[in-house]
């Protein structure tokens, strides 16, 4: 009884102090501090032993696992006004959820996003579990499937410290979200801690951001057991014949690795040649009039790669060893090298046409490539990316691994895992 008194006494005055909290303005930073517009006040709803049962469930000894679910209460706020984002609880007693709708796109609206406090806005220990710690989101779709969902997520400290994390959709645990229960899992060991010193033993709350426009159903968000691989990882096979350099593929005959909005590769290699073969949707191909280092803004290829398997894989910034070549995939395309800011002429390339975009042929000699030594059984950092245009400009990127987030180019620590077999 002494310890739930104890307990009970602190998530009291914590309470009493965050009703004066504000929001922090932020976009992937901490800004001004903004008002907070929408607060819910209520209790949660809570058996007789539930304070008992909730000690059985931890994680290494972690215990507040629990976000959001079942009752919103003051844990729980929005910021930017009921035109730009509302929250309200639906459902019947059985089955409860957050139907969660916004607009960011309004010009009344310019930081819209919500937090929640967990646990009493009680400070709360996670130095010791984040590396082994993802938040699930169960969610699902009101009307049609989606995959994208315009949100960037950040854990705060008592502090003010920030670290941010957009949504990416490799957090998406089935092909989309439906009219179905549909999990996300955000890993924490994602989240730039250390680069915006966070004091992970006094967490105060998890923040979102949201952009565009949208509404989402969420029936909970709790902290899970994560021990899945971060990185996605491609397999190069060993070509058994060098293939045709002609972009038709025809003579293509291992797997091919999905990505972005249904784009395939594939990865090959000989003794002296690194082989990559790409297919491109588009409904409007070949659009790109930029030259030099500009390509990016239209239709283009991008390939960022390291060529030391030594190299730390959680660095956020290019060694001497690290690759970035795009090919301008326009009327008049071209290979540029970022790194040393000049044409390419030693990889030979092929565009051909496809019923639903096009199709490209890379062969890399490996003697253009620094001080690589490849051999059977090594892995290096890789990451493919198509840039879709129009006449006038780049419309979205695609990337395999790193999504819709942005600052692959610069960012090894987002890149994927490409395996020599």
């Amino acid at each position: 009884m002494d310890r739930l008194f104890l307990k009970l006494f602190l998530t009291f005055i914590a309470a009493q102090f965050s009703a004066n909290l504000v929001a922090q303005d932020t976009t992937f930073k901490v800004l001004e501090p903004i008002n907070v517009n929408g607060k819910k006040a209520g209790f949660k709803k809570m058996g007789l032993y539930d304070n008992e049962l909730e000690e059985e469930f931890n994680v290494r000894g972690y215990t507040q696992l629990t976000i959001f679910k079942e009752d919103l209460t003051d844990e729980f706020w929005t910021s930017g006004g009921k035109n730009c984002i509302e929250g309200k609880m639906l459902g019947t007693d059985e089955e409860s959820f957050l139907n969660l709708r916004w607009n960011k796109d309004l010009d009344e609206c310019d930081w819209v996003g919500m937090g929640f406090g967990w646990d009493g806005w009680t400070g709360k220990d996670m130095g010791y579990v984040a590396d082994t710690l993802a938040i699930e989101l169960i969610v699902r779709s009101s009307g049609k499937p989606f995959t994208n969902i315009p949100w960037a997520f950040c854990i705060e400290d008592y502090g003010g410290k920030q670290a941010w994390l957009g949504y990416n959709k490799t957090f998406l645990t089935s092909d989309e979200i439906s009219t179905e229960w549909t999990r996300v899992e955000i890993p924490l060991s994602l989240f730039p801690f250390a680069e915006n010193d966070v004091d992970l033993t006094a967490v105060k709350q998890l923040m979102i951001q949201v952009f565009s426009e949208g509404e989402i159903e969420i029936k909970s968000i709790q902290l899970i057991p994560f021990s899945k691989k971060l990185k996605q990882e491609v397999h190069a096979s060993r070509a058994g014949k060098r293939p045709v350099i002609d972009g038709k593929l025809s003579d293509w005959l291992t797997s091919f690795s999905s990505f972005g909005s249904g784009h395939q590769f594939a990865v090959a290699y000989s003794e002296d040649s690194l082989f990559l073969a790409i297919k491109v949707i588009d409904t409007s191909p070949n659009l790109n009039g930029k030259t030099g280092n500009s390509l990016w803004n239209g239709d283009a290829i991008e390939i960022a790669f390291a060529t030391n398997p030594t190299a730390d894989t959680k660095r956020k910034f290019l060694l001497l060893s690290d690759q970035h070549i795009g090919l301008n995939c326009g009327r008049n395309p071209y290979l540029w090298d970022w790194k040393e800011d000049v044409l390419l002429s030693t990889i030979q390339f092929a565009i051909a046409p496809s019923s639903n975009g096009y199709t490209v042929e890379f062969a890399i000699p490996f003697k253009t490539l620094y001080q690589l030594n490849l051999k059977s059984g090594i892995s290096l950092d890789f990451e493919i990316a198509v840039d879709l245009g129009n006449a006038e400009a780049r419309q979205n990127q695609d990337c395999w691994n790193s999504g819709a987030e942005s600052g692959f180019h610069t960012s090894p620590k987002k890149w994927g895992v490409l395996i020599f077999d």
